[in-house]
């Protein structure tokens, strides 16, 4: 009995040390010492196609939400946590769409997180994932900051095939702080600086060997968009109000340095590779380096569109052609509008709701499901003044207002806010051909406040609601355009062509349709829907508008037959024709 007592604690013995062995070398729970939320992400390795401003396509590798091949962005998905949370982050390689292209491994290196080597993503220490195979990786996030995230196999390809994305780590509780306790900002933008050779990437499309020493790329993307592309995406066109403080976190994943320079305002450089500097600089121009990132912090005290672009010339290309590349803009209004409150009241089980004050009929019922309120979304957007679009390739809903983008996935506990990824707390639901979204996560993305009383049954959610000033400030409309034609030589107010008049629309600094057939007599009507000044200038000067700010227009008569060239005085490359016959 005393051999097997003395056996017994023996083994006790040895085996919690066992254990305390694995817990300090992370082989069970997480490596660090903080305890915060744990957050959780799943990523899927799989290929995919790049649309460029000139409507090229580049085939991509990189990371997708789906778990469905062809669906790689570019970049991979932004990850966004709080200083101290646990973070589990599964990558499941499932292949390549296309046919004929080599079935690689791929991994996950955290750029610029202090991670064990277990959870490095480097091949030559831990095993790289294979195809049909997955690995969860588990780091604290110890440091907010700015930090990115890329395959580390063969990392000369697989980066610049597009296996890479951001990774922000917000200050604790996501406190709006360059870092916990530090300078604090309206806003924030995230934007993630590459380059494209398509040589490269057309190689690797066709399985074909190509010269890595040769890298001459001709395309450069912010967030994976290049100019005028930058100007129409919520994630790379930077707005804001006189008065407000925006943080703009830059990351530079690819092979080049860049040179950004901000136009209107100097900035103040606050931390760099996710640690605060012991002093802030004060500068107009930063040079970032491949593999850095810095945060800039910029207070607007004065009203315009800025530029901000690369001063590496060749930069603010697409293909050879400029404007283009790394070029966006930075609109800052004096006002932004009002704030209204709305409501919205439902009930669990009962088909119509009190929005804003009116009676609505509901698509389907409020309803609790293990234990969550469940809502009608289309309720929630008509009341706040969004749209929904829905996609039912990923079976996905993308809730649309004027300064919040949410996509939400079926079954799926993550979303996409304002290009960042998020865990949520419960995954949206397809009830009956309508989304159904959780109370929580009401509260969580779309900044409503939320109450549930389990007791009656009620429901209340509320927002404030921008409301557009009365007159705007920027009214282009009200700068005029020019109207042309035999009778005035060109200039005038702008014409509202009626009938059947041809519209050519200026719009992503190009003329649309750039070619166009009319009859002798006909008026050509042009439109300036761009977000900068452009021209229609005859090439012989039969015609000239002169300045065209956005919204104005500009018309000609063309009373001679012949052909007859044009193009923008500002920006050369855009070019057009008229033909006028008999």
């Amino acid at each position: 009995m005393r051999r097997q007592t003395a056996l017994l604690r023996c083994f006790l013995f040895f085996s919690s040390i066992a254990l305390f062995t694995l817990l300090l070398n992370g082989a069970v729970g997480y490596a660090g010492t903080d305890s915060g939320t744990v957050k959780k992400f799943h990523l899927y390795a799989t290929d995919g196609y790049l649309t460029l401003p000139d409507g090229n396509k580049v085939y991509v590798w990189g990371y997708s939400l789906q778990n469905q091949q062809g669906t790689a962005g570019y970049p991979g998905p932004t990850l966004e946590v709080n200083e101290g949370d646990q973070v589990e982050v599964t990558l499941t390689n499932i292949g390549p769409f296309k046919k004929d292209i080599k079935r690689l491994a791929h991994t996950i290196h955290w750029h610029g997180l202090d991670t064990d080597q277990a959870n490095d993503g480097v091949p030559h220490t831990s095993p790289a994932i294979q195809v049909g195979e997955s690995f969860t990786y588990n780091f604290t996030a110890q440091h907010a900051g700015t930090y990115f995230y890329h395959c580390h196999v063969d990392t000369i390809e697989h980066l610049q095939m597009g296996m890479q994305g951001a990774l922000i780590v917000k200050a604790k509780n996501g406190a709006n702080q360059v870092w916990t306790g530090g300078p604090s900002y309206d806003k924030e933008y995230i934007f993630n600086v590459n380059e494209i050779d398509p040589v490269w990437h057309k190689a690797v499309e066709e399985g074909r060997p190509y010269d890595r020493t040769a890298f001459h790329p001709t395309y450069w993307t912010i967030n994976g968009k290049a100019y005028p592309d930058t100007e129409n995406d919520p994630t790379t066109m930077i707005e804001g109000k006189v008065g407000e403080t925006v943080l703009i976190r830059f990351i530079n994943s690819g092979y080049q340095p860049h040179s950004f320079h901000m136009h209107g305002y100097h900035f103040q450089i606050v931390a760099s590779d996710g640690r605060p500097l012991p002093a802030p600089s004060t500068k107009d121009t930063v040079l970032i380096g491949p593999g850095e990132r810095y945060d800039l912090l910029v207070t607007f005290d004065q009203d315009g569109m800025f530029p901000l672009h690369s001063h590496n010339v060749v930069d603010n290309t697409n293909n050879g052609i400029y404007p283009g590349g790394l070029h966006t803009m930075m609109e800052v209004k004096k006002d932004a509008g009002t704030l209204a409150v709305k409501s919205v009241k439902m009930k669990i089980g009962q088909k119509t709701a009190d929005a804003a004050g009116k009676t609505v009929n509901l698509p389907i019922a409020p309803v609790v499901l293990n234990g969550t309120a469940y809502v009608p979304l289309k309720v929630v957007a008509d009341t706040f003044g969004a749209s929904l679009k829905w996609s039912p390739s990923d079976q996905s809903v993308t809730y649309l207002a004027a300064n919040k983008i949410v996509q939400l996935w079926m079954n799926q506990k993550q979303a996409k806010m304002d290009g960042r990824v998020k865990p949520i707390a419960a995954a949206p639901l397809n009830k009956s051909g309508s989304v159904m979204i959780p109370l929580p996560v009401v509260n969580q993305l779309l900044g409503a406040k939320v109450s549930y009383d389990s007791k009656t049954k009620q429901i209340l959610i509320t927002a404030e609601v921008k409301v557009p000033a009365t007159a705007a400030s920027d009214d282009h409309a009200n700068h005029g355009g020019h109207t042309g034609g035999t009778s005035d030589g060109g200039t005038g107010t702008a014409a509202r062509g009626g009938g059947g008049d041809p519209l050519v629309d200026i719009t992503s600094t190009s003329f649309q349709p750039s070619k166009l057939t009319i009859k002798i007599g006909q008026k050509v009507k042009w439109v300036n829907k761009d977000k900068q000044i452009h021209t229609v200038t005859g090439l012989e000067l039969p015609f000239d508008s002169k300045n065209m700010l956005t919204n104005a227009e500009f018309s000609y008569v063309f009373d001679k037959p012949g052909t007859y060239t044009y193009y923008c005085s500002t920006h050369p490359t855009m070019t057009g024709e008229i033909t006028v016959t008999e």
